[in-house]
């Protein structure tokens, strides 16, 4: 008590003073649930949340800033979407994330997705598979491409998969910008696949 007075602990959104163990106040996280769902030719996807802020700005520290601890709080969006939606399966689904390219995981440390997937994991008693890979060849990053055509080719066999046919899964992802990485991972993994995903950037969709 003597230290919340001394060193109060405040919202990262509403700047209101919350317990130490909270990172945005009860509130704020609600407010970051705005679900949504695209339907595609052959699958749906789910959205927890809008590329916006104060999310964005969120994310972004949990990025590229190393707040890792924000990963139960996007985690508990996905979940929620996954509750939302009912989404139902013929069997218990194995999680699959989209991997980080090496560059990213060497300078980051961590695959930001892959926290997700754990933490989304516990909250649904869900195995987490990690049989989706990046060709070792691979080195691009989405960010660099100019237009959705340069996504589309610099993705074109960028994954492979060594997990079992006839499965179920979920896949995870924070943004989907024009959705070429999760359409050519789909592909790959060629089984019944549901995606999941933190957010999706309304000017790309």
């Amino acid at each position: 008590m003597f230290l919340n007075e001394l060193f109060p602990n405040k919202c990262k959104v509403c700047k209101k003073e919350i317990p130490f163990n909270k990172i945005i106040c009860e509130s704020c996280e609600d407010s970051l649930f705005q679900p949504s769902l695209l339907k595609k030719t052959s699958y749906n996807i789910y959205f927890a949340s809008v590329y916006e802020e104060p999310l964005s700005s969120l994310l972004k520290e949990f990025k590229f800033k190393e707040n890792i601890h924000l990963a139960k709080i996007f985690s508990k969006l996905l979940y929620r979407t996954y509750k939302h939606y009912n989404i139902e399966f013929n069997e218990i689904p194995e999680i699959i994330y989209i991997p980080s390219i090496k560059r990213h995981l060497k300078k980051r440390g961590y695959n930001p997705v892959f926290l997700l997937a754990k933490e989304y994991s516990k909250l649904t008693g869900f195995n987490i598979n990690n049989k989706l890979k990046i060709q070792k060849r691979y080195s691009k990053s989405q960010v660099e491409a100019n237009n959705y055509f340069e996504r589309i080719h610099q993705v074109k066999n960028k994954f492979f998969f060594e997990g079992v046919k006839e499965k179920e899964y979920i896949i995870i992802d924070d943004v989907l910008t024009t959705g070429a990485t999760l359409e050519n991972a789909i592909k790959t993994i060629n089984n019944y696949v549901v995606p999941i995903i933190l957010c999706k950037n309304v000017k790309n969709i």
